[in-house]
């Protein structure tokens, strides 16, 4: 049987086909039921990249740009559809967008795909505009670089080179080493303006910009302060020569505040945590101060016409009074002045010291010593019956027997089971030097070190 032949027009079909699917997978297309990991960046402008823009990790193509789509505030947002070998994308990615060919031509897309310990962003998720870049045109550069700012580059070259001229770059490189602890004090100051909570930079630019609104609403403010700083401006290019020396002094000047300045950079934590105290009291004040409102009001009502004389004439006796006291009151403080510095230039210092009494010694000052002893002496003034108050002695019996000796006017002789050691503080027949001529605190303070003496005469007690 004669095989039958296909038709030339069936077999067009089939080659436009073939051609068709051939050129499609040549050119990076994907099976239609197959799901590609898609990811969105925003970036300020997309007129560099175009359908098919590659997209590279490392200079490896991992994917591709598929598409285009409007974003806020000017911006555009650019698909991508990336291969598992550029897979994992995490969430803190960047991107660039970087020309293929010198000055001009096409571009691909630089992604970076993050640091491993963050998460992996998943499908649908954007690179947001603080994580992308796109390149600057030549034309965008020529655009800028209008008259003015052309005067102005050429001015900032000429001082450039005048202030490197007679010593300044010396001067530059000797500033050098003054950089790293001045990056590192900015890094740990933009640190700070991030806040403690999570909202507090948010806060703080929000309520710059409320300023700033304010500032822009009052036009003639803002005016005068444009024309205030003109003229404060105009006045420092008019007395050059003193600005100059001033500047040359400056050097000086900053070597003796580096001290009060690191004093305030130690005092830092301390008032980020007074700072950290007061906020709730600050959210407590509008109470406090509406209530001193109510208080003003009432000062306001007694400062009015008529009450505040009246209270004046009331009090005009006691001011006559007073002032007819003024010269008793100086002699009254002339004597009472000696008093109190001997109170805080010796008693006060006195009475915080502590009784070095050898192994007996408490460690507690010598006010604190004193206070204690108050309760045996409150006890023992406690026991009075009908006839009045009464002492009690407690008289204990042993072999030892005990003298005060011959000077005193009556023998005084008791017992004791054990032989006394000594005594403390030992008496050395010599005053303490005391020279009441010369004002108290000018006098050696007492010494508080107890020595230990000899025992007394003691005898034991035949059996």
């Amino acid at each position: 049987m004669k095989r039958q032949r296909i038709s030339p027009f069936a077999a067009g079909i089939i080659a436009i086909g073939t051609i068709t699917l051939a050129a499609y997978f040549a050119f990076g297309g994907g099976l239609p039921w197959s799901k590609q990991y898609e990811i969105y960046a925003q970036v300020r402008s997309a007129n560099e990249l175009h359908s098919r823009t590659p997209v590279r990790i490392a200079g490896v193509e991992v994917g591709r740009v598929t598409g285009f789509k409007r974003g806020p505030g000017g911006t555009a947002i650019i698909k991508m559809a990336i291969k598992d070998k550029g897979r994992p994308i995490h969430q803190d990615a960047t991107l660039k967008v970087r020309p293929r060919i010198f000055l001009e031509g096409n571009f691909f897309v630089d992604l970076k795909p993050g640091s491993p310990s963050a998460s992996e962003m998943k499908g649908g998720g954007t690179i947001p505009l603080a994580s992308t870049a796109t390149p600057v045109q030549l034309d965008q550069i020529l655009s800028e670089l209008d008259s003015p700012t052309r005067a102005n580059l050429l001015h900032f070259v000429h001082a450039l080179a005048t202030s490197v001229k007679g010593g300044g770059a010396e001067t530059f490189d000797k500033t050098l080493k003054y950089w790293a602890p001045t990056f590192r004090n900015g890094a740990l100051t933009a640190e700070s303006f991030r806040g403690l909570r999570t909202h507090d930079l948010s806060d703080f630019i929000r309520d710059g910009g409320n300023t700033a609104a304010a500032i822009a609403d009052d036009r003639a403010a803002l005016a005068n302060l444009v024309t205030g700083l003109n003229r404060a401006t105009r006045a420092l290019a008019q007395r050059r020569v003193k600005v100059e020396s001033a500047v040359a002094q400056l050097a000086g000047t900053i070597d003796e505040a580096r001290p009060a300045f690191e004093a305030i950079n130690r005092a830092i934590p301390s008032s980020r945590a007074l700072v950290q105290d007061l906020r709730p009291a600050l959210r407590i004040a509008p109470p406090t101060l509406r209530s001193a409102n109510l208080l003003l009001d009432q000062v306001s009502a007694l400062i009015q016409p008529g009450e505040l004389p009246r209270l004046l004439d009331q009090l005009d006796p006691a001011i006559v009074s007073l002032a007819q006291l003024e010269p008793q009151l100086g002699q009254l403080l002339a004597l009472t002045t000696p008093v109190t510095e001997c109170v805080r230039t010796n008693v006060l210092p006195t009475l915080k010291k502590s009784v070095d009494d050898g192994d007996l010694t408490t460690g507690q000052p010598v006010y604190r010593e004193l206070l204690a002893s108050l309760p045996g002496l409150a006890s023992g003034s406690q026991n009075f019956d009908g006839n009045g108050p009464a002492l009690r002695y407690h008289a204990g019996f042993g072999d030892e027997t005990v003298s005060l000796g011959k000077n005193n006017p009556e023998p005084a002789v008791a017992l004791t089971s054990q032989p006394i050691l000594g005594s403390r503080p030992r008496y050395t027949g010599v005053r303490p030097p005391f020279h009441p001529e010369v004002p108290c605190g000018r006098n050696e303070s007492p010494n508080l070190k107890a020595t230990t003496g000899p025992a007394p005469a003691q005898g034991r007690l035949g059996k």
